[in-house]
């Protein structure tokens, strides 16, 4: 996944079950579901932790914080940074390139292996995630989070189970 841009929620939950990350430096990239009052949903209380790190990931997805290509190759979320949008992109054809340079079925296999162990569990996260969301949909937190966002100002949340 090449991440010229921003890549917020629902995008950057595309790109963590991406093969490769690669991101510009000024790219803007978050999983702002709590500041919406809304539990991450999209596979992202799975992958994300398998990609950063169980701390890195608890932090990202608790405080929903929005961090640069810089900071997410600090955090291992992307593999290389690129200096605009641009490079960013070619440096993503580029290895592209060398990934279907390789042997097909080498390459096939191995991203199949790849996929066995990342996967695991993922079926068991995306249920309690619907679970968790639906929980979230009848406060509300969620009502006042979307609300917020279109106000242009923080949201207040209250509901305390």
């Amino acid at each position: 996944a090449a991440l010229n841009g921003p890549a917020i929620g629902a995008g950057l939950c595309v790109a963590l079950a991406c093969d490769v990350r690669v991101a510009a430096a000024d790219a803007k990239l978050g999983v702002t579901f709590t500041q919406l009052g809304l539990h991450p949903g999209m596979g992202s209380t799975h992958f994300l932790p398998k990609i950063v790190g169980q701390q890195e990931a608890a932090k990202l997805l608790l405080t929903g914080n929005v961090i640069s290509g810089d900071e997410a190759k600090r955090t291992g979320l992307v593999s290389d940074v690129y200096a605009s949008g641009e490079e960013c992109l070619a440096g993503a054809v580029k290895l592209a390139s060398q990934m279907a340079a390789a042997g097909p079925v080498a390459v096939r296999t191995c991203v199949r292996s790849l996929r066995l162990a990342q996967d695991e569990g993922l079926d068991r996260a995306l249920w309690r995630e619907a679970d968790a969301q639906s929980q979230c949909y009848a406060t509300g937190d969620l009502k006042d989070g979307v609300e917020a966002v279109a106000e242009k100002r923080r949201p207040i949340f209250g509901q305390y189970e």
